[in-house]
């Protein structure tokens, strides 16, 4: 083999790894962003399966996960939490009014409105078809009233305009808390449903409970 055809066949050789070693680069940047658009994917899977998609809150399920893990929190420092529920009053009537779309729309103009002058270590989940959970860790009987006016005033301060209108809509809640280690979520859940249920019967704003079951009388 003479020179020429020797450095040739060198030549050829070295072109062909390194394109090889280039298409294995550009292979190994596709399959980093392939991997991702899976990883992103995933977490938009996960995200669809935990929240709901009217509010953006946590559903039941997964509130009531997010919830043990602040309450096991709380039992353990001792913290007292407060589980609140805010309820739109009559949504049905935002329904047939408007639409149903319009009903979410109030929905998530609450749930956003709530999120914005609560904590983030707060946990908000969906409640029946009207209303937000409010799990607030280190939360006492006596900060609750002022959380509800917070909530009040962001709703009134920012109300939800379509087409130009201001949509109003009105609200009650209810709350209950506890100390820890005697919280219990499950008869939170039922408490606070129940302080919901007597404030809608007595007219009021917010009625609150403790953990008796027993209404707790509120300044003012």
């Amino acid at each position: 083999m003479n020179e020429e055809i020797y450095w040739g066949l060198i030549g050829a050789a070295l072109l062909a790894a390194t394109g090889a070693g280039a298409g294995w680069a550009m292979c190994s940047k596709k399959l980093g962003r392939s991997r991702k658009k899976i990883d992103a994917m995933a977490q938009e899977l996960q995200e669809a399966r935990s929240l709901d998609e009217a509010t953006g809150a946590f559903n039941y399920p997964f509130f009531v996960k997010a919830a043990n893990v602040q309450i096991k929190l709380a039992r353990r420092h001792r913290w007292p939490v407060t589980l609140m529920v805010v309820d739109i009053d009559q949504l049905e009537r935002v329904n047939l009014r408007y639409s149903f779309r319009m009903g979410d729309s109030v929905l998530k103009h609450l749930a956003d409105s709530i999120r914005s002058v609560v904590r983030s270590s707060d946990v908000l989940g969906r409640f029946g078809g009207s209303g937000i959970f409010i799990l607030l860790p280190e939360c006492d009987i006596d900060n609750i009233r002022t959380v509800y006016d917070r909530i009040v005033e962001k709703v009134s301060g920012e109300p939800l305009i379509h087409n130009g209108k201001k949509i109003d809509y009105h609200f009650t809640g209810g709350a209950v808390t506890m100390y820890g280690v005697h919280i219990h979520l499950n008869q939170m859940l039922g408490l606070a449903e129940d302080a919901l249920n007597a404030a809608k019967e007595k007219k009021k704003d917010i009625v609150i409970f403790d953990k008796e079951g027993l209404e707790v009388k509120q300044a003012g």
